[in-house]
């Protein structure tokens, strides 16, 4: 397979190996080939409605429905970790709901701590409103 996958148009960054993998394996993959169990990442940043690995690293992307091309769109091993279960919120954990949207203030330290994580739904919500786009798993 190719080293540059489908998501550096998409988000950016650079193809590479997950810095978890001691192998460092930088291959790419189809993106359909994705189905790791994405159950207790689910659990851990409490949210819903994705329903499994493919689904939250295009939700991660901004995409929010399925591609017309998803069938030809690669990941490398970096990418696959920053958007799916590698991916984790930003310290320090407070709601990153933008204040246009809230009664939040615009100091960040002085929001309240986030007690769950923001739905797809949401994410789409939050990008459409304000055009500031939050990851699924946000801290709200």
């Amino acid at each position: 397979m190719e080293n540059i996958c489908s998501f550096v148009s998409i988000v950016g960054g650079q193809c590479g190996h997950d810095r978890r993998d001691r192998n460092r394996t930088t291959g790419c993959m189809p993106l359909l080939s994705c189905e790791r169990d994405i159950n207790g990442h689910k659990a851990m940043f409490l949210f819903h409605d994705i329903d499994n690995e493919i689904e939250l690293i295009l939700a991660r992307a901004s995409i929010f429905s399925s591609p017309r091309n998803i069938d030809q769109m690669t990941i490398c091993p970096a990418h696959r970790a920053s958007l799916g279960i590698g991916w984790t919120r930003r310290v320090p954990d407070k709601c990153r709901i933008p204040s246009i949207l809230s009664d939040h203030s615009e100091d960040v330290t002085k929001r309240p701590k986030a007690d769950r994580g923001l739905s797809k739904a949401g994410s789409q919500t939050v990008l459409q409103e304000s055009g500031i786009f939050l990851a699924v798993g946000s801290g709200l």
